[in-house]
């Protein structure tokens, strides 16, 4: 690694707001990581439209519903990085519908795993190579502030990440290592066409929020790459909605 090359590393970077801000990042100069967690093609293809101007990326996969990938994972990582990373990217995680009442057990095990268990533990296998004044960013969802459908098992599990950016502030503040989140809203991909592709969906979307058009994964890829940036040097411990006003 260069002695001046800042690294980056995005989990679920192969497609959505994963590859959108690996794709920022890169813009910014860094190095970035993509994790994939089954489509190797995806990332592959996103590592290259890097490279294809000027950036340097590279790809690793872990299914982060196996406990024991998180450990493996950060081994990875922290070869490619040379034992200096510079921008932390808890991105990735599952999505599925349920209610407390008939929430299966397996489908609650699931969310819990992918979606908190393995950002806590690359967190934690990961902090030994954050350099001092790096920058750590947690993907949570205005599901964790609002009642939204049938989602309790996955808003229960990003409220969870949440509470780990302030934990995150707490013990990496004496290094200068500031940890913040993002909470989208409803952002276009493939999770929502089935539902923001019906008038329905889209109206019901749209009713929630204050600016009216469907969020795309780079207006939160954008506001990550600021909170990897110097320019938010004085933010810790926030967790920004990037919603459209739908708080409101």
């Amino acid at each position: 690694m260069d002695q001046g090359e800042r690294v980056a590393f995005v989990t679920g970077a192969s497609r959505g707001i994963g590859r959108a801000t690996a794709k920022a990042l890169a813009v910014d100069g860094y190095r970035v990581i993509l994790h994939y967690g089954a489509n190797r093609e995806m990332a592959e293809d996103a590592a290259r439209e890097i490279r294809d101007v000027g950036g340097t990326a590279d790809i690793v996969g872990a299914d982060l519903a196996d406990p024991d990938a998180a450990k493996r994972l950060a081994c990875e990582v922290k070869a490619i990085c040379g034992g200096a990373l510079h921008a932390l990217v808890l991105n990735a995680g599952i999505m599925a519908g349920s209610k407390i009442k008939d929430c299966p057990e397996d489908l609650l095990d699931e969310l819990y795993t992918v979606n908190l268990l393995a950002p806590f533990l690359l967190f934690q296998h990961l902090a030994p190579v954050l350099v001092d004044h790096a920058s750590v960013v947690i993907v949570s969802s205005l599901s964790a502030h609002r009642v939204l459908g049938a989602v309790s098992g996955y808003s229960a599990v990003k409220a969870g990440l949440e509470a780990l950016v302030g934990r995150g502030v707490k013990e990496f503040g004496p290094r200068w290592i500031r940890v913040n989140g993002v909470a989208p809203g409803t952002i276009a991909n493939d999770h929502f066409a089935a539902y923001d592709g019906t008038e329905q969906g889209r109206n019901m979307t749209l009713g929630m929020q204050a600016l009216q058009r469907i969020g795309q994964p780079e207006d939160v890829a954008d506001v990550i790459a600021f909170l990897c940036s110097d320019k938010a040097r004085w933010i810790d411990g926030a967790v920004i909605p990037v919603d459209g006003g739908s708080l409101f």
